[in-house]
């Protein structure tokens, strides 16, 4: 097979040398590199020129779906491995990627995970970034349900068939995608294909992250639900499920004690409620803090279960949000609607 790889790039002169000399060192080398630039005004370009890519210009930033679309109209290969500018490749990491399309045949994208260790360590956000992507990614592996594509591996017919990415979306453009993928298809996460990822280091910018995806998934789950084609045809649509039943359970635990501590007003009694749905979350991600103890230690793991929380607490009002944005928009197309058709359904 031949790996085109595909690099959108925004203002990652810090990073992007590392991705594509990463990138070029792999064995064997892919058969060619399209670096997307979305109209950086850092040295992006300037480091771009120094590899012997493709490079794709935009004249104004039109957003990583498109970025990823353009570069994947350019691509030649069978294959498109997708790889984010921030992130460096372990070495092997492509042939791991070609290796699974080959072994599952009916595999239809195959995604890598982060590396325990970021490519810079920038402080405890990154840190604990880093290991809870790695560690939920890991658990991930085999067949899953919902697609990432930070370095993702998509055969290019495929990619033609589900039509790309939405390029009206700049977040969660990736769980989308996957919404759109035939049910024919599996969903692979490979622990064979790891990079290192220079994460997010600020926590305003990294709650702000979740809060953008967790309204956009829970759109798209509600949106899909609606829309869902008849049963058993080859264009069913696939619903993004959580992965991670213990996240679920932690979010809903933490959303509801927050929500529950005016009860304390009531009756300091009632402060119980809040406390008790707080420990059943920590409960919950005991897993994960055991694993941030065992690498980080018990002062880490003091901070990742603080963070932890401040995670939940974001993804559990997005989530919110995110359904009532739906169920107002199915409301309004509702009412939009002749009354006989409405009527119907």
């Amino acid at each position: 097979m031949r790996v085109s790889v595909v690099v959108p790039n925004f203002n990652k002169e810090r990073t992007l040398h590392d991705c594509l000399s990463a990138v070029y060192a792999q064995t064997p080398p892919p058969a060619e590199v399209i670096v997307v630039d979305d109209a950086s005004t850092d040295r992006s370009l300037r480091i771009a020129a120094g590899f012997p890519c493709t490079v794709v210009a935009f004249a104004a930033n039109r957003g990583v779906s498109a970025a990823r679309n353009a570069g994947a109209a350019r691509a030649t290969g069978d294959v498109l491995f997708f790889v984010d500018s921030d992130i460096a490749l372990a070495p092997g990491a492509l042939a791991a990627a070609v290796r699974a399309l080959e072994t599952y045949p009916d595999c239809g994208v195959v995604q890598g995970i982060y590396d325990l260790r970021p490519l810079y360590d920038d402080g405890p956000v990154e840190a604990y970034k880093t290991l809870f992507e790695h560690y939920w990614r890991r658990r991930a592996t085999g067949v899953t349900t919902s697609t990432m594509f930070a370095l993702t591996a998509v055969p290019k017919a495929v990619f033609d068939l589900v039509g790309g990415f939405d390029e009206r979306l700049r977040d969660a453009e990736d769980v989308e995608f996957g919404t759109r993928l035939p049910r024919r298809y599996e969903i692979r996460v490979s622990d064979q294909i790891v990079g290192r990822h220079d994460d997010v280091d600020r926590l305003w910018p990294y709650l702000s992250e979740l809060f953008r995806r967790a309204v956009t998934y829970a759109d798209a789950v509600v949106a899909a639900r609606w829309q869902r084609p008849v049963v058993g045809t080859d264009a069913e649509e696939r619903l993004p499920h959580p992965v991670d039943v213990g996240s679920v359970v932690g979010m809903g635990a933490t959303g509801l004690a927050v929500a529950g501590l005016p009860l304390v007003v009531v009756s300091p009694w009632l402060g119980l409620l809040p406390a008790a749905l707080l420990t059943a979350a920590v409960v919950a991600d005991r897993e994960l803090l055991a694993f941030a103890l065992r690498h980080r230690g018990p002062g880490f793991l003091l901070y990742a279960t603080w963070l932890r929380s401040m995670t939940h607490l974001t993804e559990f009002v997005g989530m919110g949000l995110g359904v009532c944005a739906a169920l107002l928009r199915r409301l309004r197309a509702d009412r939009s609607r002749p009354a006989s058709l409405v009527s119907r359904r």
